[in-house]
């Protein structure tokens, strides 16, 4: 009985250390560095060249956004702003690649947040596959610029029925970037009291990690993290 459960305890401490190693490893895949730098190039209507101050050129789509395609509708009007917020400029670049050495980054200019400008003006939409790293707050600031932008009719919302640049490429995504306006609504506090969030169960294997500034989140099958909503979730005992 007691080699039962010496081996028992060998076996879960070996599993342990695997998974802690396979969890470090996932960490180091996704690759994030600040650099300083100016654009060379306007790529895409959400895409830039970067000539870093580290002696490296980098080609960036920014993170959690997808602005119109080519051969669509404000496609070149969403190019034309993104040139003229960046162009020739020297930016701060918060870069963040993955295993596929697919790179994307949240670009300042002073402290403009280049992204969420464009989102403002109603040039793009904030794109949930694209914000894989970005955190809790990042996200709500865009969702909320993206309402805004909604209410006001800005841009490509003046159109009657936009089309996401994801549902043009024929990409199944689930996201709520372009549900109406108010279901991006904030909650009042008051609403915020009198009714809860609903609490979600946790996804049995899945290790939720509470990260230093308060942020739950796990790591999926490419090393990123993703944050969730619920926190409580870091609280629940794993499955």
């Amino acid at each position: 009985m007691v080699i039962f459960r010496i081996f028992t305890v060998l076996i879960l401490a070996i599993a342990a250390t695997e998974l802690a190693a396979a969890q470090q490893s996932a960490v180091q895949g996704l690759r994030m560095m600040r650099v300083r730098g100016n654009v060379l190039a306007i790529e895409d209507s959400d895409r830039v060249k970067v000539a870093a101050d580290d002696g490296n050129v980098y080609s960036v789509t920014l993170l959690g956004v997808d602005a119109p395609d080519e051969n669509q509708n404000y496609f070149k009007k969403a190019r034309k702003r993104l040139s003229e917020l960046v162009n020739g400029k020297e930016v701060t670049v918060m870069l963040r690649t993955n295993e596929q050495n697919e790179a994307f980054a949240t670009i300042f200019v002073g402290g403009d947040d280049i992204g969420l400008h464009l989102i403002r003006d109603g040039l793009a939409w904030f794109s949930p596959s694209r914000a894989a790293t970005q955190n809790d707050a990042d996200q709500d600031r865009y969702k909320e610029a993206e309402a805004s932008a909604k209410t006001a009719k800005q841009g490509l919302w003046d159109d009657k029925e936009p089309v996401a640049p994801w549902t043009f490429r024929g990409e199944k995504i689930g996201t709520t970037a372009t549900a109406p306006a108010t279901a991006l609504k904030l909650s009042s506090p008051s609403e915020s009291t009198t009714q809860p969030a609903p609490r979600s169960e946790p996804v049995p294997g899945r290790a939720y990690v509470l990260g230093p500034r308060g942020g739950c989140y796990y790591l999926n099958d490419q090393g990123i993290k993703i944050y969730v909503k619920d926190k409580s979730l870091c609280n629940k005992p794993q499955q």
